[in-house]
């Protein structure tokens, strides 16, 4: 590779442009002064065995922000249509640990019957009482009841209660609360934590006409992506207000 210019920093870090490729490469050199009594005499002509060297793509750093971006976009659909199925998802038990600390899946399955009711179905037909009593515990508002028609009784159904405007409107905030984590929380995956964290390493990096195109280029994907998220956001909340 042809170098056309090295620029020598006090920090001993050399930052090399390159003429052929339209990329900007960061060469970190930590050399170990092994003269004690030549402190302040650093030499640059030669370059010692234990040195380590890094080199910075800046155009990668785009890559992998995209892809965090992507990644970020997947998650937040999937916490929305958990948050739009409400107290109708088959999963809303799953989290819930019975008296004895036994997790509430190790014990029994939940599926869905229609759209207002949900069957419990217990493994053991001793720890039907313990689910019981584990969901009423776990202030859902909901109450099991045992199946008449089911002679092991191990099977339980919760009718859901029906939707209102006030059950509506309370999703749509829950909904507006995840969109907010998503969009610019502390959160790692929230867009403004990995665009800040890709901005920063940018500034790192001394600065030139690629880099800070690429940092114009970083702002333009993150704005893309918030738009994105909003309109997943939107999408749903109008299914919701709608239903």
């Amino acid at each position: 590779m042809m170098l056309r210019r090295v620029l020598l920093l006090p920090t001993s870090d050399f930052i090399v442009f390159s003429k052929q490729r339209h990329i900007h490469t960061t060469l970190f050199l930590n050399a170990k002064n092994k003269n004690k009594h030549d402190k302040g005499k650093k030499s640059y002509n030669k370059v010692e065995k234990d040195e380590s060297i890094d080199i910075v793509d800046i155009q990668h750093y785009i890559d992998q922000a995209k892809s965090k971006f992507d990644k970020t976009l997947n998650l937040h659909e999937i916490k929305l249509n958990e948050c739009k199925q409400g107290i109708s998802n088959v999963h809303i038990f799953d989290t819930l640990k019975l008296a004895n600390g036994t997790k509430f899946t190790e014990v029994a399955t939940t599926t869905q019957k229609g759209k207002n009711m949900l069957l419990v179905s217990v493994f053991n037909p001793n720890d039907v009482k313990k689910v019981v009593s584990c969901i009423l515990a776990s202030g859902l508002n909901l109450t099991p009841e045992k199946m008449s028609n089911d002679p092991n009784e191990q099977m339980l159904k919760v009718t859901l209660p029906p939707k209102t405007k006030e059950s509506r409107l309370q999703q749509v905030k829950e909904l507006k609360q995840i969109f907010e984590n998503f969009k610019n929380s502390n959160l790692n995956y929230s867009l403004g934590v990995i665009r800040r964290d890709y901005m920063n390493k940018l500034r790192k990096v001394q600065q030139n006409d690629d880099v800070k195109k690429c940092m114009k280029e970083l702002e333009a994907l993150h704005k893309d992506y918030v738009n994105k998220l909003q309109e997943q956001f939107k999408h749903v909340e109008k299914n919701i207000l709608n239903s």
